[in-house]
């Protein structure tokens, strides 16, 4: 009989507590990494679904926008082809062919688009990416199917058809018995997801319906038709996560579980033999532990949760006889909260100064003198019976607001940007006649390269403002030249006039200038901002006076080498 207050009796009871402890935290523990890697796996699944759809409704809204353009543009000339005579017609045929190419030749332009005319005639452009069958069957469909005039409420709504077992997605605009439409296959939608290298999981798109529009890295059943069939099938071996996408449908993610839980099954024999030699050794190793091991461990824990609560002030721990390497792991913590709090600091003051630029931006549309002189100068006209002048007025000052009214912080093209600017410039020359001269010279190379907008064209009403008086002549020179710098590719730009130039008092604070509302420097020092905010440069915008008299302005912009930075 044993007694309990033998030896062997205490020494069994305390392993034997021990491996009951330690076989109920093996359990646990592995219900609970089973359910964290499932958490965060669901999570990790729908901040990626998060980002696709961002870039599905960012397609739409390209495919929305060209589409509304080519309706704007060419509704007129559509609706009167009929009332032309047969030469005449065929000639506003191709012209209507031809713009519809142009549109289509844009990198993020949908797969096709069409102009469907009274008399089932059908023009139409389809991308490379449709193959030549799908062509002939999207024209067979085109011929045949009924565009109805839509309500104004379901306008922007997009529909899904189904052609010889493809799925495409349609938006389309009727108006007097004409259609505009455009489209895009369900397939080439899924394609544009910009999914990683290492992304093998399965996606699938579907329609409000239900029905599976495109799936890729598996291999649809015939009975597999919707994603509900599909769930029934997959949800054993998947985890199935699914968001909605509020042009058609959803978008659904399938996580394999092999994948996720197979390094578990290591990680469990581990912790069983670990539980086998703790239990053979915890006698010898147990003051070891909790001095050495246990205590940094749960005063790094505790260290983690403050971080994660947002007190960034963690200091490493003073007069404590740690191990060598504990003692680095909290160096190295201590350094990534002071990273941590220098990288949210600068983030915020980003954040803060683009926000800023983005306000002025927004303050330097609203001009109501310019307006008021504008409405003033179409007055004037009116007393003096000049008809063409006050047309060409409106058409410029129409134009004017349409390019304002792109929005603060808009990225345009070189050329848009010039052809703005010379648009101020024609309605200054109605406002003084025979006062103004001006020349621009831009290399075709630098036409289609990015630009902020109202960077040109601050220049040149500053230099209406500031260079010119009465009854003298205001000469305007700018030249677009595209050149290299530092071994990279730029635009140069340079504005001169010849006003009286730049004080040398205000070139030596020019830099510090701020936006003033009383007819000051306007935007300069916007713009100097923009740049460097944009472009992560300072050397980017330089003011001087010519050689011989007025202002002169150079500014460099950088040309991306694939697509256009982001503002």
């Amino acid at each position: 009989m044993i007694r309990t207050n033998s030896i062997v009796f205490k020494f069994s009871l305390q392993m034997t507590v021990i491996l009951a402890i330690l076989l109920s935290i093996l359990v646990l523990s592995n219900i609970y990494s089973l359910e964290v890697v499932r958490s965060n796996a669901l999570t990790s699944s729908r901040n990626t679904l998060a980002l696709y759809q961002a870039n599905i409704h960012n397609n739409f809204n390209n495919f929305s926008k060209d589409l509304i353009e080519v309706f704007d543009n060419n509704i007129d000339a559509a609706v009167n082809v009929a009332n032309l005579d047969e030469s005449s017609r065929y000639f506003k045929v191709q012209e209507l062919k031809n713009n519809l190419l142009a549109k289509m030749a844009n990198d993020y332009s949908s797969d096709g688009m069409f102009i469907r005319l009274s008399g089932e005639l059908v023009l139409e452009q389809f991308s490379s990416r449709i193959p030549s069958a799908g062509k002939l069957a999207l024209v067979d469909f085109l011929n045949t199917h009924k565009f109805s005039s839509s309500p104004a409420d379901e306008s922007d709504e997009w529909k899904v058809f189904q052609i010889q077992g493809d799925y495409y997605l349609f938006k389309y605009i009727t108006y007097s018995q004409v259609s505009f439409g455009t489209l895009v296959k369900a397939d080439t939608l899924l394609s544009m997801v910009d999914r990683g290298s290492n992304d093998h999981n399965r996606y699938v798109l579907s329609n409000t319906e239900g029905s599976i529009l495109s799936a890729n890295n598996i291999v649809l059943k015939k009975a597999d038709t919707t994603l509900g069939s599909l769930t029934q099938e997959y949800q054993r071996s998947f985890l199935i996560i699914s968001e909605p996408i509020e042009e058609f449908g959803q978008i659904t993610n399938m996580v394999a579980k092999g994948g996720l839980f197979s390094g578990l099954k290591l990680i469990q024999w581990g912790i069983a033999l670990l539980a086998v030699l703790s239990a053979i050794i915890v006698p010898l190793v147990l003051r070891f532990l909790t001095r050495d091991v246990l205590k940094p461990i749960l005063e790094l824990v505790k260290a983690a949760k403050v971080v994660e609560q947002g007190q960034l002030e963690y200091q490493v721990p003073q007069g404590v006889p740690y191990s060598l390497e504990f003692m680095k792991l909290f160096h190295a913590l201590e350094s990534m909260v002071s990273e941590i709090k220098d990288l949210k600091i600068q983030s915020y003051e980003e954040q803060i100064e683009i926000s800023r630029a983005e306000i002025k931006y927004l303050q330097m549309q609203i001009r109501p003198h310019f307006f008021l002189n504008a409405i003033s100068t179409i007055t004037s006209l009116t007393y003096h019976n000049k008809n063409e002048e006050i047309r060409r007025m409106i058409h410029c000052l129409s134009e004017h607001l349409r390019y304002m009214f792109k929005g603060g912080l808009v990225e345009v093209s070189m050329e848009e940007e010039i052809k703005h600017a010379e648009n101020y410039i024609r309605m200054q020359e109605i406002r003084y006649p025979d006062q103004v001269f001006f020349m621009i010279e831009m290399d075709d190379k630098a036409r289609q390269v990015p630009i902020p907008q109202f960077m040109i064209q601050t220049f040149v009403e500053n230099t209406f403002k500031h260079a010119m008086f009465y009854k003298e002549m205001l000469s305007i020179f700018i030249r677009v030249r595209s050149e290299t710098r530092d071994g990279k590719p730029f635009v140069s730009i340079v504005i001169e006039d010849n006003g009286g130039g730049f004080s040398s008092e205000w070139l030596s604070k020019a830099e510090i200038e701020e936006v003033m509302e009383d007819g000051g420097r306007v935007g300069i020092a916007n713009i100097r901002k923009t740049l460097q905010l944009l472009y992560k440069r300072d050397d980017l915008l330089k003011l001087s006076n010519a050689e011989t008299s007025g202002a002169r302005v150079e500014m460099w912009i950088p040309v991306p080498e694939s697509g256009h930075p982001k503002l």
